[in-house]
């Protein structure tokens, strides 16, 4: 069991609007209960914990950002955390060399973060044109609820090829903009993690992500999934690697989001640069040696404004 305690001060100030300010204390309870089972080094774990999820700096701040000459995104000064509680009972099991994994969730957060797109009806006033300007912002809009299994499986398929499998399937339920009723879909996630060690000292990873469609309280986010791909190689008897890594190999990587409100519905596709090179060689000094995993070795710059 434990308990954590944390205290953040947020200022915020954007001229000439005005400035904000907000002081929050939170307690974190948190509690796990497991007993290990005598077949086949099985392992039951019942779990709890309290969470916070903070805003980002744009979404705080209310300096508004136009993305093109009729849509703008501002954030709200007065956005809380979103609270969340999470229950999870989980059981694993393995064999020999292959190990599952079986989790039961439940997550139910406060004050949930969520966007909001509307007509900007006093900007398009101004702006004199026959179009209409689109305003996005956030706000604490209800609660959102998701529960429902996930499975994890780890098989070497030969002595040169491990397999990572996980998936889940859970129902989720979010508040409605209009602050009445809720919507909810049942929705889910897989990820395929192939990792090859064609020679003692060159590692390649393969991998693919699928998110599928997702109700947001407006409307809908339409699935998501990708594959990237990943090299290592050791060289001068383990005091260097040389990685290469490409993401979203096959640029699939696209946000079709459908949304409907008073006097507004709207289809819209992003798409941001998310197939990325990275050429990386590393010298080790001392004793430090190669990291055991792809994932460990260094990571460019993929920062950004307000990232």
């Amino acid at each position: 069991m434990g308990l954590r305690a944390e205290f953040t001060g947020l200022q915020a100030r954007v001229l000439p609007m005005g400035s904000t300010s907000q002081r929050i204390f939170n307690l974190f309870p948190s509690a796990t209960v497991a007993r290990t089972l005598p077949h086949h080094e099985q392992r039951l774990q019942l779990s709890y914990s309290r969470r916070l999820n903070r805003p980002n700096f744009l979404q705080i701040v209310a300096l508004p950002i136009y993305t093109d000459a009729r849509n703008y995104m501002v954030g709200n000064p007065a956005l809380r955390p979103e609270y969340v509680h999470v229950a999870e009972l989980g059981h694993q099991v393995a064999w020999q060399h292959t190990t599952l994994n079986t989790t039961l969730f439940g997550r139910f957060a406060n004050q949930a973060i969520q966007s909001l797109r509307t007509v900007d009806t006093l900007a398009t006033r101004l702006s004199g044109q026959p179009d209409f300007i689109t305003r996005t912002s956030y706000a604490n809009l209800g609660r959102t609820t998701s529960y429902g299994l996930e499975l994890s499986l780890t098989q070497p398929v030969t002595t040169w090829w491990k397999l990572i499998a996980n998936g889940s399937f859970y129902r989720n339920q979010v508040a409605s903009y209009t602050g009445t009723g809720t919507r909810a879909n049942f929705t889910g996630t897989a990820y395929l993690l192939n990792t090859f060690s064609p020679t003692k000292t060159l590692a390649v990873q393969l991998s693919g992500n699928y998110r599928a469609p997702l109700v947001v309280p407006q409307g809908r986010l339409l699935a998501v999934y990708g594959v990237d791909v990943a090299l290592r190689q050791r060289l001068f008897h383990d005091r260097a690697a040389l990685t290469l890594r490409v993401s979203d190999l096959f640029d699939t990587r696209r946000q079709y989001t459908r949304l409907a409100a008073a006097d507004l519905t709207t289809n819209l596709q992003t798409k941001y640069e998310t197939r990325v090179g990275y050429l990386g060689f590393t010298w080790f000094l001392g004793t430090s040696k190669p990291a055991s995993s792809i994932d460990n070795q260094p990571k460019g710059d993929t920062g950004g404004f307000g990232g």
